[in-house]
């Protein structure tokens, strides 16, 4: 649990960092011990008079005020950031939680010390109105106190699970982009609907329901999803002349095709 006494920092102020401090207010957090820090004027603007938290547009004022600073900032100036902090972070003081993606545990404390308490988080898209999934991983530095505040802060936004770093890439091509393979699934079927009497809106929302009763039924069945597919299936039916048209297009081959080499990308460029 979050000790009452120490302050949340996020340095950046996007959508993510939005989303957890809507997530950590929701959650009953003091937004007085919830500070954001942004180059932007509007940012900061929204984010208090929506939650009432601390604002700055000085980083050095994050880590000089809260023990666990959140990295909410694009990949490409976290080493720009960093630096700014340096020299105000303490291995013995700060907790770092970073979401900037592809960007290493052992890069932040090659920016930090070597000391530092860091996890790395991964959340996708959907945890922008808390029904997400977020990894987690750490360094050796942290303990179970440091993995249960970062479990805590991200269980206000989404379901957790803890990963060794190397798993992450195979992570991010599943689940981290998993949302939008569903959104390219809609789009397919949406175009298949095009001569359905409906209206457009009327038409998405009948689909993006049949995917959440099918995820739910999913979700909550003693079933494999082969068997409640199966359960579908009729013999000679409408639905198994589509399952063999997948078949025959070799469809969840190109599927596992599409995830190992989204995988091999996500490795490459995290060796960059």
């Amino acid at each position: 649990m979050i000790n009452k006494d120490n302050k949340i920092g996020f340095i950046g102020a996007g959508n993510m960092a939005s989303a957890l401090i809507s997530g950590l207010v929701n959650a009953q957090k003091n937004p007085n011990s919830i500070m954001a820090s942004s180059p932007e004027d509007n940012h900061l603007e929204s984010l208090s008079s929506e939650f009432g938290i601390l604002t700055t547009k000085n980083n050095v004022e994050i880590a000089e005020n809260c023990e666990i600073i959140l990295l909410a900032v694009k990949p490409h100036i976290i080493k720009e950031v960093l630096k700014g902090i340096a020299s105000y972070i303490k291995p013995n003081k700060h907790l770092i939680i970073s979401i900037a993606a592809g960007v290493k545990i052992e890069d932040i404390q090659a920016l930090l010390s070597i000391e530092q308490k860091i996890i790395r988080a991964m959340p996708n898209t959907p945890a922008s109105i808390q029904r997400g999934v977020t990894a987690l991983c750490n360094n050796s530095q942290t303990d179970l106190v440091d993995k249960n505040v970062a479990e805590e802060i991200f269980k206000s936004v989404s379901v957790t699970c803890w990963l060794q770093e190397d798993s992450l890439d195979q992570y991010t091509a599943l689940i981290g982009s998993g949302p939008a393979y569903v959104f390219y699934f809609i789009e397919a079927m949406l175009e298949a609907s095009k001569d359905l009497n409906l209206e457009g809106e009327d038409i998405k929302n009948l689909l993006i329901e049949m995917i959440i009763g099918s995820s739910e039924l999913a979700k909550m069945s003693s079933d494999e999803p082969s068997i409640l597919r199966k359960k579908v299936t009729s013999p000679g039916g409408v639905t198994e002349r589509a399952i063999e048209i997948f078949e025959e297009k070799k469809i969840k081959q190109s599927i596992l095709t599409a995830i190992k080499e989204a995988t091999q990308r996500s490795i490459k460029l995290g060796n960059k």
